[in-house]
């Protein structure tokens, strides 16, 4: 019983003492931050890079006894917050907590985001009757949020009521802006400034086009109107305009910004802004083009539709409304740039009155992404037959009196015949004429009362026009233009045409023709002969040859200074029926002349027939180039390439005796075996004493087995000119200090100087110039030869002489002269001294350097000894 009693109290002993504990130790007092931000808790605010000393607010609350008594902020070294007024702030106590006041400034740059930052919040705490100071720090995230810029959202063309486009070309036009304010406060002077496309000017010529809103209440948009020159220059498209801007926000900060850099939303968002794109339309953005198509009742027609564009084009449909009945068509919508050709074929009932029946065809497209419509009509001419009345048979004159019409003549008749190729007759016809530039007539337009259905034997009139012809009217056909309306039993119809006249050159030279038959494999002289008819003389008178199939050996184009009236010229072709087969080849000739100052031009179609032949002989002539004043050999080649020999062959040459003389000018070859060349030998003697081309005609003739004579005709032209004999005379070799000179003397043999005389020695070039015959000319060209490791050698001198001939044709003549220079011509002693004082001079100061050492060290150890003494 005892020992229970003694636990019961001890039990109730350590009862007392832990009430007493727990009485005795109240709760700890604390401080808490329960909220912080821009502006004060009553009215907080967003903060944005650029406010300055701007109030950033700390909410303290306390407990269990402790009273806050002041707050500090501190910022880590690398915080963008510049503290105004020291980092202390007092407090100042508001219903439930404390109030801690701090100011900072936020630079521009600062991008936004959450910065991190402290604050010290210091508390006094009663314990017994002490005060006791306490403080205790929290981490706090400082937000710093984006600008909220107003937003250029859309930009058209024309007004806030009415969307135009903006064509190239048209001048002012107005541009409408529209901006908007994602911000939940006003924004006051908003200014932007867009930078124009190429083309596009502001009303004072600039490139850049300025909008001023004064103010865009919040999340509300404002559009702003200005005016924009549109010129010419102004390429379509669809452009993204580039801009800048300014505004105010409600607290008074002010803020610039690009299309590339602008912001908007929270400390955790930067949104970029929306493109601005302006679209420039071109004049004619799609063109569109019909076809007028005739056709008869009971058949098909078919009306072309033509869409060009210089843009990408979408065409949605095209839909045709006629009274005609659509058959097929081959459209389906695309997207296209440049040209689409749609056909659309309707069907032309056997009911239907002959007459104009319209087709309207509506076309939808996109084009700059803006819906687009164009329409367009066209008429579908239905006839009782597919034929018109038509005037045909031109004729100049009269039937019996007949003209030819050439440029210069004036009142001349020109008769037209009228055909009605109709079943029925038709009244009140007028026809009216539109004459080409160059034709003229004093009355254009005709009126025929009547005139008969087809078949009826007055279905014909003539129709008489007085036609003037202009001076510088070119020969050849010229298209007149007209336009016939009648009336019928169908009603009023008209129709368009054109009928040809022919204006033929003015003659005053007539034109013959020699051969006009070649063999199959042969060449012959085509001679043309031209006779001035006129009554006073031509010239530059020009005939040139042109053809097809055969060819034309040697010139193609022939020249005669002058041609007095009555008189004749022979121009003289070479045609050549190689490789062509048998038939009748076309060749156009081609003259023209100057005629009391007016260059005149007529054509001439000739038929060359070419008859069968297996046989060719081939001539040539070597040299081409033959010496004045000087008897020269000259040497025809023939050789017979047929698979026949040909025989009683007979080359004749016909030369011009006024500039040169042959030996022979007929010689009999006999027969010519193929395959085998033949040489015939001549002297040619120039009687000219200058450069002058010398024509040379020759022709073979002989007989093919088995058949006729042929002749076939060639032309050369071998060039006279002088005799360049150049020779190098006297050539010397000298050498003296290390230079080598080349001497010797340049001597002409021949009759013609020698041109632009230019000596090479070794590649060392000297100019001597012109070098008359018989005028000795001396020249001199020094060089450096090199010394070889103090060897002689033998040198190979290369002398090139280059000149041109008195007809610049280039010419080089090479000579090699071998010189091996001897010791003296050297010095050879004088070099080596040389090389010997080099070596002293060169080991002098190491001799020096040692003798120096040798008595430093003898010093020295004489010094040593002397000390050893004492």
């Amino acid at each position: 019983m005892r020992s229970v009693v003694l636990i019961l109290l001890v039990g109730l002993l350590f009862s007392s003492i832990s009430f007493i504990t727990v009485f005795a130790n109240p709760s700890i007092p604390q401080v808490y931050v329960v909220g912080f931000g821009w502006g004060n808790p009553q009215n907080p605010v967003n903060a944005h890079p650029g406010y300055t000393e701007f109030p950033f607010y700390v909410e303290i609350t306390a407990s269990s006894g402790a009273t806050p008594t002041g707050a500090s902020l501190s910022l880590p070294f690398n915080s963008p917050f510049i503290m105004s007024n020291g980092n202390q702030a007092g407090l100042s106590q508001a219903t439930g907590y404390y109030l801690a006041t701090f100011y900072l400034t936020i630079p521009s740059s600062t991008s936004p985001g959450y910065y991190s930052a402290k604050v010290t919040v210091d508390y006094s705490v009663q314990i017994n009757d002490y005060y006791c100071t306490e403080s205790k720090t929290f981490n706090l995230e400082i937000p710093v949020y984006a600008v909220n810029f107003p937003l250029p959202v859309a930009i058209q063309g024309g007004s806030s009521t009415t969307s135009e486009q903006l064509m190239t070309g048209e001048g002012l036009a107005p541009v409408t802006l529209t901006v908007s304010n994602p911000s939940n406060h006003i924004v006051d002077n908003v200014v932007v400034n867009l930078t124009l496309p190429s083309g596009l000017l502001s009303q004072t010529g600039q490139r850049y086009l300025t909008f001023t809103i004064p103010a865009i209440p919040s999340q509300e948009s404002i559009q702003s109107t200005q005016l924009v020159n549109v010129t010419n220059n102004a390429m379509p498209g669809i452009y993204t305009i580039n801009y800048s801007e300014s505004f105010i926000n409600y607290l008074g900060y002010k803020y610039y910004a690009t299309n590339s850099n602008i912001t908007s939303g929270n400390a955790n968002l930067t949104v970029t802004n929306v493109p601005l794109n302006l679209a420039i339309y071109p004049k004619t953005p799609l063109i569109v083009t019909l076809s007028s198509p005739s056709a008869t009742p009971s058949s098909t027609v078919s009306v072309l539709l033509g869409l060009n564009t210089s843009y990408n084009s979408f065409i949605e449909s095209i839909s045709p409304q006629t009274q005609l009945t659509l058959l097929s068509s081959n459209f389906t919508s695309t997207t296209f740039k440049g040209r689409e050709v749609f056909n659309y074929t309707f069907e032309i009932p056997q009911n239907l009155v002959p007459g104009f029946y319209p087709v309207t065809f509506n076309v939808n497209y996109q084009i700059f992404g803006q819906q687009e419509q164009t329409t367009i009509t066209t008429f579908v001419h239905v006839g009782y037959y597919n034929v018109s009345p038509i005037l045909s048979d031109p004729i100049w004159g009269g039937q019996s009196n007949q003209v030819i019409p050439t440029p210069g003549m004036t009142g001349i008749p020109l008769t037209l015949t009228l055909i009605n190729p109709l079943p029925y007759s038709l009244s009140n016809v007028n026809v009216t004429f539109i004459l080409p530039p160059g034709i003229s007539s004093p009355y254009t337009s005709y009126v025929i009362p009547s005139i008969g259905a087809s078949g009826s034997g007055g279905n014909s009139a003539q129709i008489a026009l007085t036609v003037n012809l202009a001076q510088n009217l070119s020969p050849g056909y010229h298209n007149v233009n007209y336009i016939i309306t009648y009336t019928s039993s169908y009603g009023i119809s008209a129709v368009k045409s054109t009928i040809p006249v022919y204006i033929y050159p003015a003659s005053q030279v007539s034109v013959s023709l020699g051969n006009t038959t070649l063999y199959q494999g042969t060449q012959s002289i085509f001679p043309v002969v031209i006779s001035d008819t006129g009554i006073a003389p031509i010239s530059q008178v020009s005939m040139s040859l042109k053809t097809e199939g055969v060819s034309v050996i040697g010139f193609t184009n022939q020249t005669l200074n002058s041609l007095q009236p009555g008189a004749n010229s022979t121009f003289l072709f070479t045609l050549s029926a190689q490789g062509i087969s048998p038939g009748t080849y076309p060749v156009i000739l081609t003259l023209t002349y100057n005629y009391e100052g007016q260059l005149k031009t007529s054509s001439y179609t000739v038929p060359i027939n070419v008859l069968p032949s297996e046989d060719i002989v081939q001539v040539s002539v070597i040299p081409s180039e033959v010496f004045y004043g000087e008897i020269n050999n000259v040497t025809i080649q023939l050789r017979d390439t047929a698979n026949l020999p040909v025989t009683n062959a007979v080359l004749r040459l016909f030369g011009q005796p006024s500039l040169y003389s042959l030996s022979q000018n007929i010689i009999n070859l006999g027969t010519l075996d193929r395959g085998k060349i033949y040489e015939v030998s001549l002297n040619l003697l120039p009687t000219v004493t200058s450069n002058t081309p010398l024509p040379l005609s020759v022709e073979v003739q002989y007989l093919i087995p088995g058949g006729g004579v042929v002749s076939q005709a060639y032309n050369f032209s071998l060039v006279a000119t002088g005799l360049v004999d150049l020779v190098l005379q006297q050539p010397q070799v000298s050498f003296s200090n290390g230079s080598l000179t080349v001497t010797g003397i340049l001597n002409n043999f021949g009759t013609a100087s020698a041109n632009f005389v230019t000596v090479y020695v070794n590649g060392n070039s000297t100019y001597i110039g012109s070098v008359p015959p018989n005028s000795p000319t001396p020249f001199s060209t020094t060089l450096f030869l090199p010394f070889i490791n103090g060897s002689i050698h033998q040198h190979e001198i290369k002398i090139v002489i280059s000149y041109e001939d008195s007809i610049y044709q280039p010419h080089n003549i090479t000579y090699f002269i071998n010189y091996t220079p001897t010791a003296t011509h050297f010095n050879v002693t004088g070099f080596h001294n040389f090389h010997n004082f080099q070596r002293r001079n060169s080991i002098l100061p190491e001799i020096i350097i040692f003798i120096l050492i040798i008595v430093v060290i003898i010093l020295a150890i004489l010094l040593v000894l002397r000390r050893g003494k004492r």
